[in-house]
Order: structure tokens, then sequence, then C-alpha cells
């Protein structure tokens, strides 16, 4: 039996350039005597006996604990079994990963297998311990961003997923659980000869699909995000009712550069995304021209990284959380999310973004995770291996996802409605598509119907003359122009007429309440800052939006000591 991962080749934060068995002396470091003597500083000396538990599987606000002498396991469980996870942990080593630092849910169970002294560092002083001892703390950094992606590739612990690879529920669920780094065994009604005795072991059928088995056997039906987040402790359980400092809406890399600044400067910081982060740029396969990455980095290594780094300094990074509306009527601003939960900022940044446009195609829903996908990530190149796709847009996101399907697909075809890519792509895509001999351009050419039954199985396209031609077509990516996510704002701050948000200089005089004028990312509500797509006159570039995101706290800063 081989599950695979819910996001297939490629999908872990750093997996194309991770070895695990060559970095295990990084996973698991050891730690020494003069490194116990500031450890002790954070917590406190404690001794355990063989077969105490310091943690189970799906515990959240766990603490870290070190072993000064003695010995432990580490053993992760899912619905298909057990397994334990690097053999025996002793002296030096440490507990944890990544998701130890925002009290989420443990990956594992940690029991003692040898009687003896460990340091019990609670998670409030892990986080101060991380911001303040900078050797240590790059230490202990390196092995839970490591051990997340070990725990991501053992196939054997975690959550067990069935779906169908042409069901749309199916793909947003998978997306999901891929974007936010959860070790998944997916098996396939399609796809996996075992799925059909799997699933009956579960008592589920078809009709079922998708379903989440969690780690505790607790099985979820046609399960929305919020409950998979709610089950498997990967949503936060402590916003509701608070008061921060700010509240960043949306995590793509504007919202996560404003949270890391932000908490970096002892601001408390909460960030809220209804799916995962890394925002639009996050379901890239590769960005190349990003600052300081001559090789590239993948959208969701960007946002893991930014991710960890929020984190790392305090930022409460909340998924999946979809604002529903903000009230700006009070001094303070109250933030109501669709679960029910409710909390208040002393000031916002907006950071939603904005999404791909859905062109004006009788039937296109329909086809959406069944043909017609938003994304090239990994888990859409599985789909169409050795077939043809069309990709419909000219700028970069469909240049780069035209270059990464090309080695996955037969051949890769690009429709546009202009007479070239000159004016809309950067050139180092436009060469690598002219130099692929299984990429061909299509100019001034438009999509203009959708045929099938279950799943896309043709395609009618319209030239500039006005003939209609019909071709067969199972796999279309869109990568339509820009839309912002800005309904949630109602009649909070002043839109353009494309329903951008104004800032700055663009908020005219009359919209403006106080003496002082706005600053450049400020809104037409004081305290309320926008940055990245979602901002009226932005530069589309992730580099600009990182930018804005750090540049918007500045200002945040003057804003608060002076209103």
């Amino acid at each position: 039996m081989e599950p695979k991962t819910a996001g297939g080749q490629g999908a872990l934060p750093e997996a194309a350039s991770t070895d695990i068995g060559n970095r295990r002396h990084q996973i698991l470091p050891a730690l020494n005597e003069a490194q116990f003597e500031l450890l002790g500083r954070y917590g406190e000396r404690r001794h355990f006996k063989a077969g105490d538990v310091l943690f189970r599987q799906g515990d959240r606000h766990i603490s870290m604990y070190v072993i000064i002498s003695g010995a432990i396991e580490i053993e992760r469980a899912s619905a298909l079994g057990a397994t334990v996870v690097h053999g025996t942990h002793g002296a030096g080593m440490f507990t944890g990963e990544i998701g130890t630092l925002a009290g989420r849910a443990a990956v594992a169970t940690g029991r003692v297998v040898v009687d003896g002294e460990f340091i019990v560092i609670s998670e409030e002083s892990l986080r101060t311990l991380v911001i303040s001892e900078a050797a240590l703390s790059e230490t202990i950094m390196r092995a839970y961003i490591l051990r997340r992606v070990a725990y991501m590739q053992d196939q054997t612990g975690g959550v067990v997923m069935f779906g169908a690879r042409h069901s749309q529920a199916t793909l947003v669920l998978r997306h999901f659980l891929t974007r936010n780094g959860q070790p998944t065994a997916y098996f396939d009604t399609e796809l996996h000869a075992e799925t059909a005795q799997m699933m009956e072991r579960f008592g589920v059928t078809e009709a079922d699909i998708p379903v989440i088995v969690t780690p505790s056997g607790e099985v979820l039906r046609h399960p929305t995000l919020r409950q998979v987040a709610d089950s498997i402790g990967l949503s936060s359980d402590n916003i509701d009712g608070r008061t921060f400092d700010l509240v960043v809406v949306g995590a793509g890399p504007a919202g996560l550069a404003a949270a890391v600044y932000a908490a970096s400067e002892g601001l408390s910081v909460a960030v809220l995304d209804s799916k995962a982060p890394g925002g639009q740029a996050g379901s890239s396969s590769k960005i190349e021209n990003y600052f300081g990455f001559p090789t590239g980095v993948s959208g969701q290594a960007l946002a893991g990284r930014g991710l960890s780094q929020a984190r790392k300094f305090g930022a409460e990074v909340a998924v999946p959380v979809r604002v529903s509306s903000v009230d700006c009527g009070g001094p303070d601003f109250e933030i109501a999310i669709d679960s029910g939960e409710r909390l208040r900022a002393r000031s916002i940044v907006i950071a939603t973004g904005a999404r791909y446009r859905k062109p004006d195609l009788p039937g296109l829903e329909r086809f959406e995770g069944c043909g017609v996908y938003y994304s090239a990530s990994f888990m859409e190149a599985t789909f169409c291996a050795n077939e043809e796709v069309v990709i419909v847009g000219g700028g970069n996101s469909a240049g780069q996802a035209a270059v990464f399907l090309a080695g996955h697909a037969k051949h890769v075809h690009i429709v546009v409605r202009a007479d070239g890519l000159a004016a809309s792509m950067s050139r180092y895509l436009i060469q690598r598509i002219e130099a692929a001999p299984n990429i061909t351009l299509h100019t001034r050419k438009q999509i203009v119907e959708l045929q099938g039954e279950d799943k896309l199985e043709r395609i009618s396209w319209q030239t500039a003359g006005g003939e209609v031609k019909t071709a067969p077509a199972r796999h279309l990516f869109l990568f339509l122009g820009a839309e912002p996510n800005t309904a949630w704002l109602g009649d909070c701050v002043e839109l353009d007429d494309k329903h951008f948000v104004l800032t700055g200089p663009q908020v005219a005089a009359e919209d403006w309440p106080l003496e002082r004028g706005p600053h450049f990312l400020e809104t037409s509500r004081p305290r309320i800052f926008a940055v990245g797509d979602v901002r009226s006159g932005s530069v589309k570039r992730v580099a600009a939006a990182v930018g804005e995101g750090s540049a918007a706290v500045q200002s945040l800063h003057q804003v608060l000591a002076s209103d």
C-alpha cells in the first residue's frame, strides 16, 4: 500500500532542496551543558520516569522538553497505524516542531522510555527564548522547520483522506491541507486500487467524498475547511474576544511582511486568512525574479518562511478564518468572523489581495476542479501528465504556469487575446516559452465555450476574425486579470471604480476626517492601511507587496503614537 501525500510530488515547503537523511544532525541537534544552563533561565528542571507521557498527539499548547538525561520516543499515529519517528531521543535533544510555537496540535506523542531529567519550557517562554537568544534560536528554528518537512514526507502519520480526481471539493480540500503543511495520506477512488477496501474499513462510500479521517479516528464526511481545521488542531483557539494592536486581514506576502515587522517591534498582532499563508503567490511553482533567490523559490516555500518568522515573533496566524464584516464606528475596530468569533483591533492592515477573474462562460463553475483550474501546482500537474493543456492569460502567473506544466504535460497551449506577450509578461518567461518545444502561443483568440458531461472534454475558441473552432481539451488553466477581495469592507473605506482600495494621495480631501493628511498606504479611514494587490495602483509583484507590508508598519507606529 502506497498512499500519496495530499500535495503529491514537490508539495513540501522545502522538499525540493531538502534531503532529510543528510540533514539529520540539523533535525535532531544535540545541545551541550552551556546551552542547558542558558535554557534553564526559560524553564524548570523536572524528573520523569519511563512510561510518563509528556504530550499526546492532538494536544494544544504543549511545552518544549529538553533532555538532560534519560530518553524519549516520539510516536506518530494515524487511523492507519503508528510509527516511532527518528528512533530514540537521548541526552541533548529537544522536542517540538514549528507548530509548537503557535500552540497548534501536537503532530506526535512524546513518551519517556528511560528515567531522566528534563528542562520544561512553556509555550510562552519558548517564544521569548527564540526571540532573545539569537544563536540558540537558529538551532531550534531550523530543527523545527525541518521536522515539519520530515513529518509531511512521512505518510504513516497524520490525516487520511479519501477523494476523487474529478471532484472540485476534493481538490479544494487537498490544496488546503497541502498549503497549510498538513501531513496527509491520500487515497483516490480512480487512481488507487486499495481505496475501496480502505473506505469499507472506515464505513464510508463514494457518496461521502471527500472524507477526512483524523489521527484520532474521527470520520468527517463532506467537511468544511473550518471543520477539518478544528478537528486536527490547525485552527486558532485564542482570538475570540481579544483586542490586538494590529489585525492583518490576508496572509499573502504583504500581510505576512506586515505581521513580521509589527510583531518584531512589540505590537500584538493577529493575521486572518480564509485559506492558507502565501496568498496568490503561495500557489506559484517557482518565483525567479524575487530578489535574493537567483535560482528561484516556490511560493509555498516563501510563504512557509514568512509564516515561521511571524510565529517566531509571536504573531497569531489564524486559518481558515473568513472576515464577514468590520465595524469602523468605534475607537477600536470590531471584526466579525464567519464562525461567529469576534475580535477588536486598534489598527488594521488590509492585505486580502486579488483573485483571478472568471470569464463569462456558460457552465464554468460546473467544470471547476473537473478540468478547469486557477492554479498550477504539482497537484494539477499530476492530473495532466502526458496530456495537452490550455492556459488562458498573458501575465507572469500564466507564464510561470506554462513553463512549469511543460515539464509534465505532452503539450501546452497558451491562448491570449493580444498580439503577443511582451506587454504583460517578463522577458525571462517569454524566452523560456519560446525555447520550449512543447509550448505553443495562440494570439488574438479567446475561449467562448466549454463542453463535457461530468468533466471538461472540449473547448471552443474564437479568432479575431470571428471564426469559431472546437478542439478536445481536458485541462484548462485560467489566469485572467484580477478582482480585489474587498466585499467584506462594506463602506468602511473608499474604493476606486474597480473596487480596489484607495490610499494616501488617492484619498479625496472630503473623505479624510483629520487635520493631518493620510500616510501613503493609509486608507480614507485613519488607522486602516492597505497593502499589496488589493491596493489601487499597486505594483503586482511579490517584492513590492513585501515592501508595502513593512512600510505600512512604519507609518502605523507614527499613527498609533499621535492619534
